[in-house]
């Protein structure tokens, strides 16, 4: 009896820990604190690097647009949860201005995975009177990165935004590179309405008008980051990159800007052998030999995909990526 009741005990103490690690609060303030800009930006590029492969000049320019997006629309989110049409109507415009920016940084394929993905494509929605990322929904453990700090993580503070380049600043940066052809607006688009109700529920009103927030809820994804098989099994050859250029920051891979060091051990390599080939970016199943297919719906084979992100350089596979998936 004494050892069940010691057993019980023990078992409830792991979900509580695990419950503070992998938990939030929505935000609800009238302005983030420049170290939270920081740390809600880096975290979401992170995982835009993970899933899209990007380069260590895309890292660190996705972190500058994410940079400049989260500082601007954080004036103004509290006057979007309470159903507002002119802040409705600005933070749809600093969106398309963030995704317009991050059309210039990403190659074709990268921007249509980018596209397929609401977490990524549009990062915030509102719960009642708070907001918060989707991204947070996807991977909820916030205090675990794949990848060291941007090497611009604490010097950025906006010197590239919109306010300053009014036709953008990236896209003389990648000129030689082709870019994807379409749009990735959604105000003026048959797409606003849609997106604004699933963004941010059907309650419009205008300033003279009482709030009435808007009940949405967008928590019902699971915690990827809690499970194994999410444990950096991309195979980005991109890792060892990013990883290895001695950020000044000192913020490395497996640490949290403001919460100290993940459950995670910071530098071990990560498992690439998953049992169920779960498809990242999708419900599909998906069948592989060694890691886990991402961002579309082709079967992947490979005969040995393991890689080590940060320590070590990625093995070769037989094969890559189908045509939509972004690599060969």
């Amino acid at each position: 009896m004494m050892k069940k009741t010691i057993l019980f005990s023990a078992l409830m103490l792991m979900q509580v820990f695990t419950a503070c690690v992998t938990t939030s609060t929505p935000i609800s303030a009238s302005s983030l604190s420049t170290s939270k800009v920081r740390n809600h930006a880096r975290y979401l590029t992170d995982r835009m690097a993970y899933e899209l492969d990007f380069t260590p000049m895309q890292y660190d320019d996705c972190y500058e647009i994410n940079y400049d997006f989260v500082r601007h629309v954080s004036y103004i989110m509290d006057d979007v949860v309470r159903g507002y049409y002119d802040a409705i109507n600005s933070y749809y415009r600093y969106l398309d201005w963030r995704n317009e920016d991050l059309r210039y940084i990403m190659t074709p394929a990268q921007y249509i995975r980018f596209l397929s993905r609401d977490y990524f494509y549009r990062p915030i929605y509102s719960n009642g009177s708070a907001w918060d990322f989707r991204v947070y929904t996807i991977y909820s453990n916030r205090t675990f990165f794949y990848y060291d700090a941007p090497t611009i993580f604490k010097s950025y503070r906006g010197g590239h935004s919109r306010t300053n380049y009014s036709n953008g600043f990236y896209a003389s940066r990648y000129a030689s590179t082709p870019h994807y052809t379409g749009s990735g607006n959604i105000s003026g688009t048959n797409r606003f309405v849609e997106h604004r109700r699933s963004d941010f529920g059907t309650n419009l009103r205008d300033r003279n008008q009482k709030p009435d927030y808007n009940n949405y809820n967008n928590r019902n994804s699971s915690n990827r980051t809690a499970d194994p098989r999410y444990r950096d099994n991309s195979g980005n050859q991109n890792t060892p990159l990013i990883n290895g250029r001695g950020s000044q920051t000192g913020e490395h891979r497996g640490t949290s800007t403001t919460q100290g060091t993940t459950n995670v051990p910071t530098g071990a390599q990560r498992s690439a052998n998953t049992t169920s080939g779960t498809q990242r970016g999708s419900n599909t199943p998906v069948t592989t030999s060694s890691g886990v297919q991402r961002g579309n719906t082709t079967p992947v084979t490979t005969s040995s995909s393991s890689s080590r992100r940060g320590g070590g350089t990625a093995t070769s596979t037989t094969t890559g990526r189908s045509a939509n998936g972004g690599r060969k």
